[in-house]
C-alpha cells in the first residue's frame, strides 16, 4: 500500500497545514468524504494510489498556499506487521534469546496486546520507521537461566542497542559482532541503559550446554543456518 516516503518528508516541512489531497478538500480533523455522508481520514485517499503514482497536495505554509507534487512509495515499517508462513528469527549466546520483534509477537499478549504489551516496544512498533535498508529492532526475549547469566534474568524483552559498542542494524548484525568478539568480555547494551558483561569463552562454552538442558537443536533459526 503506498503511502508517505522519504521524499514526501523532504518536500513538506513542519507546521506546514495539509488543505487537499488530489484536489479532495481536508476538514480541520484530517478527514474527507466518504460514500453518502461518512468520512474517513484522508490516508484513505494515500492508500488508494498506486506506487510511484503522483499526487498533488496543497499546503498553508507561512500563510502563503502551495501545490506540491509528490511522489507515493510503500514503505516497509520497521516492526514486520505480518509473518506468514515463516518461522520466528531467533539467536541463543549463553542462554540470551534474541529476536527480530515483530507485532504478531506482541499479539501473544492477548487481545489487548496494546495495553498489556511492554510499552516501549508497543509504541516504536506502531510509529517508528527503518533508517537503513535491512534494519531491525532486535530485542532480548528471554533469559534461559545458567550460571552464565545468573543476575541478567530479569532483563527480558528490551532492545539490544549495542555490542561491543557497536550500534546493531538486524539480528545477524547480532550475531556476526558476538562471534567475531576478540577481547575477554562480551558487553551488549540494552535500552533503559542495562547492560549485561559476560566473560566470552565462558560464554561459549555455556551455550552448548544450555541448548543440550533445553533440548534446542541450533544456537540460530532455519533462516539463519545458511550464514554459520
Amino acid at each position: 500500500m503506498p503511502t508517505w516516503d522519504r521524499d514526501a518528508y523532504k518536500i513538506l516541512k513542519k507546521d506546514d497545514i495539509i488543505l487537499s489531497f488530489d484536489g479532495v478538500l481536508l476538514a480541520n480533523d484530517g478527514t474527507v468524504p466518504f460514500r453518502n455522508r461518512e468520512r474517513i481520514t484522508f490516508d484513505h485517499l494515500v492508500s488508494m494510489k498506486k506506487p510511484n503514482e503522483k499526487a498533488v497536495v496543497r499546503v498553508l505554509r507561512d500563510g502563503q498556499e502551495h501545490d506540491l507534487s509528490i511522489i507515493l512509495q510503500p514503505i516497509q515499517p520497521l516492526v514486520p506487521v505480518h509473518q506468514f508462513d515463516k518461522l520466528p528469527s531467533y539467536y541463543i549466546f549463553a542462554g540470551l534469546v534474541f529476536v527480530p520483534l515483530t507485532q504478531p509477537y506482541l499479539h501473544e499478549y492477548g487481545e489487548d496486546w496494546y495495553n498489556s504489551s511492554p510499552r516501549r516496544l508497543c509504541e516504536r512498533a506502531l510509529r517508528e520507521l527503518p533508517k537503513k535498508a535491512n534494519q531491525q529492532l532486535v530485542i532480548l526475549s528471554q533469559v534461559l537461566m545458567d550460571d552464565i547469566n545468573a543476575g541478567y534474568e530479569r532483563l527480558a524483552e528490551l532492545q539490544v542497542l549495542k555490542v561491543n559498542g557497536t550500534e546493531i542494524d538486524n539480528l545477524k548484525h547480532l550475531r556476526q559482532l558476538v562471534q567475531s568478539c576478540n577481547a575477554e568480555f562480551l558487553r551488549i547494551d540494552l535500552d533503559d541503559d542495562r547492560v549485561i558483561v559476560l566473560n566470552y569463552e565462558m560464554a561459549k562454552a555455556a551455550t552448548s550446554s544450555i541448548l543440550k538442558r533445553h533440548r534446542i537443536p541450533s544456537s540460530v533459526s532455519i533462516d539463519h543456518l545458511d550464514t554459520e
